[in-house]
């Protein structure tokens, strides 16, 4: 028996069982043989999904995957999935696209289509891929759970609880599918519901961040200041980009026009910048809270309370002490809280996060000048420091406006 002609299948079984580097290591090994196999190159860059620092290497095994067979569907899929693991959503939907004109029957190949088109945004178009794949295979645990996530987003709760049901009939085991139902009842008003499943899922994988995110949104969620806030961010996500946008400027306009709803509106604007930084910090003194958080929304929660808490105090002092710029620190220090969070809010946009660092920088930059020049009165006319000042004012706005709808 020649033992080297078995690799497929033993790179296939050690991907079953969830033991991507062993896979990639036995293809590595054929592929030292034979380095123009199409089938491994494809099936290498899915065993390096999971590392982040192997994405490109993912992307070069893909695509050089796709140049020794053009006609290989699976190696257009596996390139999406390396794009889609990159947040690079056109390119991704683009190599997903060839994948099913090659092969319009795969049932996998719609469920990633119909995640990138819910990640899009594009609801509508998001059930059609679902129920397109559920018609090649109706058994399909993570096309249900689709199903089930774009109808909790449409508003459809009854329906989208049965998608649910039907997900975890085929595939109870699956810690994404648990997961998935999981979000469906947070996005139905099902928190108590949505934690047992959170909580399940994560006994299946102990290491899903999925999971763990979705088990910190339904502590949260507990809260119904957040759950109430929550319900209705989902519906806004629901509406297509230039709604939102048209939402957004008329609850401005009207709360500029009739003074006694801008309470309500600065409530609903501070929240939906706030909500997650704010309640984080709270289930830090939670028992079972703190320890679901990951290390960097505990750190993103230390910097938002540093920056609060010196706030307070500056506007305090301000108060009680005769020390210039404490009110200058003060809107300084609350100003920066725009783009500390909304940098927070663009992990999934590693372009626009980035734009967002610089520009949280270049206002820390300008608020340190503005407090330097008030306490240790180096402008003796003003001039410069309320330049400044200003400058920081007007650019917070134009911070908030600008990264609003991200």
């Amino acid at each position: 028996m020649d033992y080297s002609s078995d690799w497929l299948a033993r790179a296939q079984l050690l991907m079953q069982q969830s033991r991507p580097d062993q896979a990639a290591s036995e293809l590595r090994r054929h592929l030292t043989r034979d380095p123009h196999e199409p089938v491994a190159h494809a099936l290498l860059a899915v065993c390096l999904l999971d590392e982040e620092a192997q994405l490109p290497t993912a992307q070069q095994e893909a695509e050089l995957a796709i140049h020794l067979a053009p006609e290989y569907d699976f190696a257009f899929y596996a390139l999406a999935l390396v794009q889609h693991r990159q947040h690079r959503l056109k390119e991704a939907m683009a190599a997903i696209n060839q994948a099913l004109a090659l092969d319009p029957t795969d049932a996998n190949y719609h469920h990633l289509l119909g995640s990138l088109r819910l990640q899009s945004g594009q609801l509508p178009a998001a059930l059609q891929a679902a129920r397109t794949g559920l018609s090649f295979d109706s058994e399909h645990a993570g096309l249900h759970s689709l199903e089930a996530r774009t109808l909790a987003r449409q508003g459809h709760g009854a329906a989208a609880s049965a998608a649910a049901r039907a997900a975890l009939g085929h595939g109870a085991e699956s810690s994404s599918v648990q997961a998935q139902a999981g979000w469906v009842a947070l996005e139905t008003n099902r928190p108590a519901e949505a934690l047992e499943n959170f909580r399940e899922a994560l006994r299946l994988d102990p290491t899903s961040e999925f999971a763990r995110q979705g088990l910190v949104e339904a502590l949260k969620a507990r809260h119904w200041v957040y759950r109430t806030f929550m319900r209705f961010m989902y519906w806004v996500s629901s509406l297509g980009a230039r709604l939102r946008l048209g939402l957004f400027i008329g609850a401005y306009a009207v709360a500029h026009f009739v003074p006694v709803l801008l309470p309500v509106y600065l409530v609903f604007a501070y929240l939906s910048w706030f909500k997650d930084a704010l309640f984080n910090s709270l289930l830090r003194v939670n028992r079972y809270g703190r320890y679901a958080l990951s290390p960097a929304q505990t750190l993103h929660s230390t910097h938002f309370l540093a920056l609060l808490g010196l706030a307070a105090a500056a506007g305090l002092g301000m108060l009680l002490l005769p020390v210039p710029g404490l009110g200058t620190l003060a809107f300084v220090a609350l100003g920066l809280l725009f783009p500390l969070v909304g940098t927070e809010r663009l992990a999934g946009q590693p372009q626009r996060q980035r734009y967002s660092r610089w520009a949280g920088w270049a206002l820390a930059a300008v608020g340190a000048l503005s407090v330097a020049l008030a306490m240790l009165g180096l402008d003796s006319d003003g001039q410069l420091y309320n330049q400044l000042f200003m400058t920081f004012l007007y650019g917070t706005v134009a911070y908030t406006w600008l990264f609003a709808l991200s």
